[in-house]
């Protein structure tokens, strides 16, 4: 068994070897600074609009947001984060899918955004394309403007 298994390691060794190599390159980083603003905002129950047919799939409730900070450079080359705040005050980032309770079995409740320019629509659908009563949610909103070089 020995004689065997230091061959194989030998020639494993080998085999190895030459996937292995020095380089000279160097790589610049360059530093690029980024601007965020933090919003925090509150989604009434009772402001949320349907969109669809209830049942139907693309069925879903939704609220707009108008945010000036969204420009267009910002979604080229910048970001947009938002997140839900629980109750116990921990951001969970959209989107973010969990089971609710409808009363008869526990559905996937489904929240999400979409931006554009100027706008920021969070989304809230279910997997049986139903709208539910909604409560109030609060989300905090990230912009990340991208700094200069």
């Amino acid at each position: 068994m020995k004689k065997l298994f230091i061959p194989v390691l030998a020639i494993t060794s080998l085999l190895f070897s030459g996937c292995i190599h020095e380089t000279n390159e160097t790589y610049e980083i360059v530093k690029q600074g980024t601007d965020m603003s933090v919003y925090y905002i509150d989604a009434l129950g009772d402001d949320w609009l349907l969109s669809g047919t209830e049942g139907q799939p693309g069925c879903y409730v939704y609220q707009e947001f108008e945010f000036k900070e969204i420009t267009s450079t910002v979604l080229d080359k910048g970001a947009v984060l938002v997140y839900m705040v629980d109750d116990a005050g921990r951001d969970n980032i959209l989107p973010y899918v969990y089971p609710v309770d409808n009363g008869k079995e526990l559905i996937m409740q489904n929240i999400r955004y979409e931006v554009e320019n100027g706008i920021l629509t969070l989304v809230i659908e279910w997997q049986d394309f139903r709208r539910y009563i909604q409560g109030d949610y609060q989300f905090k909103v990230c912009i990340l403007q991208p700094g200069k070089k």
